[in-house]
């Protein structure tokens, strides 16, 4: 009698495992069948990704894609993604596309894509002169005098004010020279000439209100040169000291 059960156990455990195979086998079989075997990795948006926004990794994720419904444009690697601004807003689920994201071009044709973080880009008026002749390039980092003329603390209301010629920003970058093109008016093309500057909301201070009071003047920097100096407020009385210390 247990002989008899046992066989019928050790059937119906092989009767069980070859069913189980068999289920694989066809499992396998209805998936081959149904999975495309061109799947590509395409990196999709996990999660609504804002315009201009800086893409993070956690809002990324890849997935396989048939071959034949992958965008060309569309990027493979999230390395080739993460750090970059999108241009434009992408829902949850789309495809991550090259033209998507900021490029060399967009940077050129959009300002505010060039300003660095915690900046503020402004503009001042220069002439042949005070722009250092022209040779001031997009990329290039300046100082900023000022020559402005201050009343003495202790002067009366008939005294005038002395001018001061002041080293007001150090070690600017230059992010911009002249107009947008794009509202230049073609009948006026040799409107006032400016330089736009990629300053800090407490540099801006400064250099609005010299710009508003005073004269500025631009100093080019050499590429190689990143060091900053304290220069004291200069005035005509100091032509003498200055005129008779030794080289």
């Amino acid at each position: 009698m247990l002989k008899g059960s046992r066989k019928y156990w050790v059937i119906a455990i092989i009767c069980g495992l070859v069913a189980s195979f068999l289920s694989y086998r066809y499992l396998q079989d209805i998936k081959s069948r149904y999975s495309p075997d061109d799947l590509v990795p395409v990196v999709v948006a996990k999660i609504t990704i804002n315009k201009d926004s800086l893409i993070k990794a956690e809002q990324l994720k890849v997935e396989n894609l048939p071959g034949k419904y992958v965008h060309p444009d569309a990027l493979h690697n999230v390395k080739d993604v993460v750090g970059k601004i999108a241009t434009t807003s992408i829902i949850t689920g789309e495809e991550i596309l090259g033209p998507k994201l900021l490029s060399s071009a967009d940077k050129a044709n959009r300002l505010a894509y060039m300003i660095p973080g915690s900046k503020r880009a402004v503009s001042i008026p220069v002439n042949e002169i005070s722009g250092v002749a022209g040779f001031v390039k997009v990329g290039d980092r300046v100082d900023i005098m000022a020559t402005i003329d201050l009343p003495s603390e202790t002067a009366q209301a008939t005294e005038k004010p002395i001018a001061y010629s002041i080293l007001t920003l150090q070690d600017i970058e230059v992010l911009g020279i002249g107009e947008n093109p794009e509202i230049v008016d073609k009948k006026n093309p040799g409107g006032g000439k400016t330089l736009t500057l990629a300053v800090s909301l407490q540099e801006a201070q400064p250099l609005i209100l010299a710009s508003e009071r005073g004269n500025l003047r631009v100093l080019l920097r050499s590429p190689v040169d990143q060091s900053k100096t304290n220069l004291a407020p200069f005035q005509l009385k100091n032509f003498l000291v200055y005129s008779g210390s030794p080289n």
